[in-house]
């Protein structure tokens, strides 16, 4: 656990030791902001311009959305190679000695394009993952079902939670006809399991914001790629249990798609809209020319050019949270903005 120069006190706890099961526990010393990054989409044998910019923030966490390596073989061995090729990149190297990184996986990682719970080599690909993620051998995780996780960051008065949930390895099966997926009305993509066990993660009343990622968008469902609206009542099953539970804040977080965009949706009795920030695209998108698609919960543009995400959070003089979520591109630029203010 690095955090060197910012000075943090990590606490390490066993997931069935905690009142709502988070796999570890990190106090923030008190600070003013707290800032988080985050992407997807990284080929480790590309250029990987962006962890240079991504350094100058100094942030205290970062997320990998998924797609972290690609992978794409049922040779673990290789898959292990492509592993240790990213851990190898200097820039990267010099991220994990600043701070801490973890995440989840996308297909490309997982092991195969657009697999779900059919894939093969599933547990041992698992193993190679939580490897990457130096997740201590004695851990929970490493007999868990898939790799789906949480962390609470205590930070001055706040407890804020994040929720890394596995789209991949409980995930039905899905077909595609003239290049578009077939709704799968019955299927899953967590899995009973895991659906029970984030029913209890976002049970916490303290808990002043909740951050839920996964690999595939949440929100977005004109597309005809993966999504969460590819299984529409598992879609519906999200937003209705967090309407439920009724949480103080939500944010989602989403890869996979090579673009970035903010999408919002507004569901039910919620005081807040629900909102999807994309960050797609640490070393490659889509192409110029290919940059449209109709997207009816968009805010703001599509960004088809290399992209990290940040959301910098502080908190307000009455107790709310403030939460400025930011997509930037090489040399900071600034591409999309977007502010979140929770009142707890």
């Amino acid at each position: 656990m690095k955090y060197l120069s910012l000075q943090l006190i990590l606490s390490v706890v066993l997931s069935t030791q905690l009142a709502f099961g988070q796999d570890r526990t990190v106090t923030v010393e008190e600070k003013e902001k707290l800032v988080i990054a985050f992407g997807s989409c990284n080929k480790q044998y590309r250029p990987q311009p962006l962890w240079k910019d991504i350094l100058a923030h100094e942030p205290d966490l970062f997320l990998f959305l998924g797609d972290n390596i690609y992978g794409d073989t049922n040779n673990m061995r290789i898959l292990e190679d492509k592993y240790e090729k990213q851990n190898q990149q200097p820039d990267y190297t010099k991220l994990k000695k600043q701070t801490e990184i973890i995440g989840v996986w996308d297909d490309h990682d997982y092991g195969k394009n657009d697999a779900g719970k059919e894939y093969s080599h599933k547990e041992e690909s698992q193993q190679l993952f939580l490897d990457f993620f130096e997740v201590p051998e004695n851990s929970p995780r490493r007999k868990r079902e898939g790799v789906y996780s949480s962390y609470q960051l205590n930070w001055n008065d706040q407890k804020i939670k994040i929720i890394l949930l596995d789209a991949r390895y409980h995930r039905d099966d899905i077909i595609k006809t003239n290049n578009k997926y077939i709704l799968n009305e019955k299927g899953t993509i967590l899995g009973k399991e895991q659906w029970s066990w984030l029913g209890n993660e976002i049970s916490d009343s303290l808990v002043d914001l909740y951050i839920i990622a996964s690999g595939i968008q949440f929100i977005a469902e004109d597309h005809p790629y993966e999504k969460w609206a590819n299984f529409p009542n598992e879609r519906k099953k999200m937003f209705n249990l967090i309407a439920d539970k009724n949480p103080k804040g939500v944010i989602f977080l989403s890869g996979d798609r090579h673009i970035a965009e903010i999408s919002t949706i507004d569901w039910r009795n919620l005081p807040y809209p629900l909102v999807d920030i994309t960050s797609s695209g640490l070393t490659h998108t889509w192409s110029g020319d290919d940059a449209e698609e109709y997207n009816q919960h968009r805010e703001g543009e599509l960004i088809a050019q290399l992209n990290y995400g940040l959301l910098e959070i502080s908190a307000g003089s009455k107790g709310e949270i403030k939460v400025v979520s930011q997509i930037r591109g090489e040399d900071q630029q600034l591409y999309l903005e977007k502010e979140m203010v929770f009142n707890n």
